[in-house]
């Protein structure tokens, strides 16, 4: 059994090195003898993976980027594809121009050919080394631990007992000392919106979980052109107190014309539990329809309590 200790960490060092090595051989390959063109960014597909612990009832989540980009081939065809992913995705907005390599024989297969692509290989590969020193670490302090574990003999140590006032020493009955169970998170659902011509924002859903806020957005485009939300440097959320917060992740929310996106932001900075509302901001608002390009507000966003 200890074995599992030693061979689980290296045999995900592994796969976590081939699967590095194959991207990385595709992508040099693409951009060697690729074919050059240029093409334009057409969407931005935005995936958000929602993550909850069970034990604390915490909730995280995780924005993937992938640029949509349309190029023509040599024959004259049309493409649309996601390129391999790169350093760049998350500078890219719709109506970008992008210098694009494609594969000859599946033009599907194609790569951002920019400076900042490249270089991005280089914290990759110091990351990937990061994660196989720390793996091997990992490994073979599992190892030591778990040869003392099973040379250990002596039984396990039973907790404590919290005796009650006046009960003698060494009697049988007692009550063992718990830790309070957490309480699920507070939720509310709803729709607090506001709307800047063709534009409207709409908070549909507010998780408190001890002060940590996540706030679910609907964004809809009804104007011709794609809208970009930024977030650093221009998000803002205000609660009744006074007091600001920014939100992750990072990542702009776009919309393309006449669609809408659903978007989860988390609030930087836990919020006090005597804040009851939420104003939450966006300075400004990217879009080539000039009349799009403002900031929009939204007020009275509920802060849900479990004493409410």
């Amino acid at each position: 059994m200890w074995l599992l200790f030693v061979l689980l960490p290296l045999a995900g060092l592994l796969a976590v090195d081939i699967g590095a090595f194959l991207w990385w051989a595709r992508r040099s390959q693409l951009l060697n003898s690729g074919v050059p063109t240029t093409g334009e960014v057409v969407r931005i597909n935005i995936t958000v993976t929602h993550h909850v612990d069970t034990a604390t009832r915490l909730s995280s989540s995780s924005t993937t980027i992938r640029p949509v980009v349309r190029f023509t081939t040599q024959t004259g065809e049309l493409i649309t594809a996601s390129p391999m992913r790169s350093a760049v995705d998350k500078l890219l907005i719709p109506g970008d121009p992008v210098k694009i390599r494609y594969s000859a024989g599946n033009p599907m297969r194609c790569v951002v050919d920019q400076r900042g692509a490249k270089q991005g290989t280089v914290p990759m590969l110091a990351g990937l080394v990061f994660l196989n020193i720390f793996l091997i670490g990992f490994a073979s302090m599992g190892g030591r631990i778990a040869g003392e574990l099973q040379s250990d003999d002596q039984p396990p140590t039973p907790p404590p007992i919290a005796r009650g006032l006046g009960q003698p020493a060494g009697s049988g009955t007692g009550s063992r000392t718990t830790s309070p169970t957490p309480l699920p998170a507070a939720t509310a659902t709803g729709a607090w919106s506001a709307a800047d011509g063709a534009l409207t924002v709409t908070v549909v859903k507010v998780v408190n979980a001890g002060g940590n806020v996540s706030l679910t957005f609907s964004v809809h485009d009804g104007a011709a052109a794609s809208v970009t939300l930024p977030i650093f440097s221009n998000f803002t959320a205000t609660d009744g107190q006074g007091n600001s917060y920014t939100a992750q992740p990072l990542a702009p929310i776009s919309v393309p014309a006449g669609g809408t996106v659903s978007e989860t932001l988390t609030l930087d900075q836990t919020v006090p539990t005597s804040a009851r509302s939420l104003k939450v901001a966006w300075a400004h608002v990217f879009s080539q329809d000039l009349a799009l390009n403002g900031s929009i507000t939204v007020t009275g966003v509920p802060l849900p309590h479990h004493s409410d």
